[in-house]
């Protein structure tokens, strides 16, 4: 079947929409993220719905391994779910396998309907989706994230480390945010508590908000702590919201 017969098969739902917006937010998007993101959806009955997006031509399906990695699914948005004329949007090289991996893992903790019984995630944008309308010398947070907590509305700028950036290219990447977004609150989720402190800590040398932890953290607690620079304090997230805005 071509993708053109197959769109003429298939009913896109209001679903479909939301999983092919969230793949061209993304860039590229892992199968996995979609099961956390929907877990009222049956798993088989998702990735089966997922493939008949791809024969379609609404998704784009890869098969790709990182450096350590068994060969996975990742989907990105299909030439078919475009405006005519339009390119497609900007996506991760495949040598950043293991960032997206992490950048959808850090979606799914934040924006998991029920996850948090205090935290409302009201939207949120991937790193694709923000380079669209960005301005010059704006950085591009991997994730932008709207929330309530407990009646109060606020924003992150998700950064995903793994701790392969030095300490000089994280101090740039914090001036390049004081320079264009000096209000914003940075959500840095990386690899250990130490760093998380070393992070906090830049954010203070710069002048920006920063709030820390480690994706361990960010999985375990409930609510998880935070290495807050503008409380120069460790703090519930749950507090360190209360403290942001």
């Amino acid at each position: 079947m071509t993708a053109k017969s197959a769109r003429t098969f298939l009913c896109v739902t209001p679903r479909d929409r939301a999983i092919i917006h969230a793949c061209y937010s993304l860039g590229w998007a892992p199968g996995p993220t979609f099961t956390a993101l929907y877990r009222d959806a049956d798993r088989t009955f998702l990735q089966r719905r997922m493939r008949r997006l791809s024969t379609a031509g609404y998704l784009e399906l890869a098969r790709v391994g990182g450096s350590t990695l068994a060969t996975i699914n990742l989907f990105a948005v299909g030439r078919a779910a475009l405006p005519v004329g339009q390119p497609r949007p900007w996506r991760p090289r495949p040598a950043q396998i293991e960032h997206t991996l992490a950048v959808g893992d850090v979606l799914a903790q934040l924006a998991t309907p029920g996850r948090w019984s205090w935290l409302q995630v009201e939207g949120w944008q991937g790193e694709a989706e923000l380079r669209d309308w960005a301005a010059p010398g704006d950085p591009y947070p991997d994730l932008q994230v709207n929330w309530q907590a407990n009646g109060i509305a606020g924003s992150w700028c998700v950064e995903v480390d793994r701790g392969t950036e030095s300490g000089p290219a994280w101090r740039r990447k914090l001036v390049r945010y004081l320079r264009a977004r000096p209000t914003a609150t940075i959500l840095a989720v990386t690899t250990g508590p130490a760093r998380a402190r070393n992070l906090a800590q830049l954010g203070i040398d710069v002048g920006v908000h920063v709030q820390a932890l480690s994706l361990a953290e960010l999985r375990a607690g409930n609510p998880p702590e935070v290495h807050d620079s503008r409380t120069k304090a460790r703090l519930s997230l749950l507090a360190a919201c209360t403290h942001s805005v």
